[in-house]
Parts: structure tokens; C-alpha cells; sequence
């Protein structure tokens, strides 16, 4: 949709101070800590760590030894375009770029709301329901790295539960992802345990405070749904949620894949003037998805009801 007259006059107001007041808060903790690797091409193909040969105990005297290799399995990821246009009518630019310049906040505007459907799509994509998109945390958790928070329909979370959780990967979770109203929870248990709030930690070289667990940095994810059903298969149908425990690295871990401009993030190409109408087009896009190279390092707490 182009930009509105009404909304140009409003952004024209000799009244406000240059700059948007944002309505929404967006959270950068995630792009902060989810690490992006650039691929070339449109697909990349990576080795998985399948079974191990453990090896055997053999009889000390002219016994056999068996010979038995480990296993890896080839995982294929493709790349999936996230993109948008936005058209500035060119009267509107013109003339009422006095406080703000119409066309860099659209597009300032168009990257944050593109943003959110990378971070909605990060924890609910389905490929399956939707070819376009990627897989998101819900598709890419296995089963044996997947932990019920009961059988409802009061499943309230408890520090064991975490506990449980980033035990789950092993190697270490670098973050916890959850939705912010489990967070208020997670809040309340911590003071009526000690009467203090959550513990903080300070993500280096970002300059972001997190509230963390044990050590291990909270990211507030609100694009995570609430209406997942008791059993975690489906993301409606119900009143629960999810946390994710996340190792996120390029080595083993979980990570951000993306192709064409050389650093990660949003790429904007002036389009021109629209043929049919007196306006610009900008378009922004990324090429996006995400790999996990160790199923290890993704666990889920399923059927959190608060």
C-alpha cells in the first residue's frame, strides 16, 4: 500500500520534533546474539553428526577387532526471500519532508516491520504450511531435545523446568527465548524466592543487560505465540507456550544463513519512479534461513501455561 495523504500530513506536522515517537518497542537482543553466516549460491549443504562408533571391549587373546564407522547426514538449506516494497507519493516528499524525511522513514519504518516477521518466523515458520518461508524453532526441535511442562491445564513454570531445559544442550545454551509474559512470571519467582528480581548479564560488545538464569542470557520474544495447544504439535488451539534453550554458534550450533549483499540484514535497491502513478518505489529484501548443525543445541519446554 503507498503512503497514505493522511499519514504524510501527520508525519509533516510542523508540531513534532524530527523523528517518529515509536507505539512499539522492538527488542534487538536476538540479531545481538543469533550469529548470521553468508552463503554462496541459493542453497548450502552441511554435514550433521549422525550415530558415533563407540567402539567395543574385545577377549585380550587373538579376538577380532570390529570395525565400525560413525555417521553423518547431509543437511540442505535454502535460502528463502523475505522482500517488500514501499511507494512515497513524490508530492508528499517534495513538500512535507519539513520535520521528517518522508521516504527514510518508511523505509526505516518497512525494516523494522520486516524485522518482526523475521522474528515471528524464526520461532513459528512451517515450511510445509507455507513453501515460501523457512522452518522455525518449533519444526527444527526434535522430539528427544523436547520436554512437557505437564499435561495441563495449570502447567506453571518452575526453575526446575529451566534447569531441565538448558541441560538439554549440552554443550551450553547461549540464550533462553521466551515470550515476555513468562517472563513477568520467571520475574515473580524470583522474588518470592529472594525477594530480589531476576539476576542480569551484560551481552559484550552490544551493550545490552539481559535478565538471565543461571547464567544464561533471557531473550523476550512477543512473536511467540500464546495459543499453542498442551502437547506443543500445534501453535493454536490452546492457552500454553514455549521456551527455547539455544546453543548459537556456526560450529555446532544455531545460526542465521543468508546469501547476495555481503553483511547480514536487510538489502535496499531504489526501484524508481512507479510507471503508473507519480511516486518512488524502494524495495527491501533479504535472502534468509536458519541452520542448525547440531540438533543438541536446540531444546523446547512445551505447554507452559503462564
Amino acid at each position: 500500500m503507498p503512503l497514505l495523504q493522511a499519514v504524510a500530513d501527520r508525519l509533516s506536522a510542523t508540531s513534532v520534533e524530527r523523528g517518529v515517537v515509536e507505539e512499539v518497542i522492538d527488542r534487538d537482543a536476538l540479531f545481538a546474539l543469533l550469529p548470521f553466516h553468508r552463503i554462496e549460491g541459493k542453497a548450502w549443504v552441511y554435514n550433521r553428526e549422525g550415530v558415533l562408533s563407540e567402539g567395543a571391549f574385545i577377549d585380550p587373546y587373538n579376538d577380532t577387532v570390529p570395525e565400525e564407522a560413525s555417521t553423518v547426514t547431509d543437511v540442505t538449506v535454502t535460502l528463502k526471500t523475505l522482500i517488500g516494497d514501499v511507494d512515497v507519493d513524490k508530492f508528499s516528499e517534495a513538500t512535507k519532508s519539513d520535520t521528517n524525511d518522508q521516504k527514510a522513514l518508511q523505509i526505516a519504518m518497512k525494516a523494522k516491520g520486516m524485522g518482526r516477521r523475521f522474528r515471528r518466523t524464526l520461532v513459528q515458520g512451517d515450511s510445509a504450511a507455507n513453501s515460501k518461508e523457512f522452518d522455525g524453532l518449533w519444526k527444527l526441535v526434535t522430539a528427544q531435545q523436547s520436554i512437557a511442562a505437564g499435561a495441563g491445564p495449570t502447567n506453571n513454570l518452575t526453575f526446575s523446568m529451566l534447569d531441565d531445559l538448558v541441560d538439554r544442550v549440552p554443550n551450553g545454551a547461549d540464550a533462553i527465548m521466551m515470550h515476555s509474559s513468562t517472563l513477568r512470571y520467571y520475574r515473580a519467582l524470583c522474588r518470592a524466592q529472594n525477594g530480589t528480581d531476576a539476576a542480569q548479564i551484560m551481552i559484550p560488545n552490544f551493550g545490552l543487560a539481559l535478565p538471565a538464569h543461571n547464567g544464561v542470557p533471557i531473550i523476550i520474544n512477543d512473536f511467540m505465540p500464546t495459543t499453542e495447544n498442551v502437547g506443543g504439535t500445534a501453535l493454536t488451539g490452546g492457552s500454553f507456550r514455549s521456551v527455547y534453550a539455544m546453543r548459537l554458534n556456526e560450529a555446532d550450533g544455531l545460526f542465521g544463513v543468508y546469501g547476495g549483499s555481503e553483511a547480514a540484514g536487510f538489502t535496499v535497491e531504489d526501484i524508481g519512479t512507479v510507471q503508473n502513478k507519480d511516486a518512488t518505489r524502494t524495495r527491501l529484501k533479504w535472502y534468509c534461513n536458519l541452520a542448525l548443525k547440531s540438533t543438541k543445541s536446540l531444546a523446547r519446554l512445551y505447554g507452559v501455561s503462564n
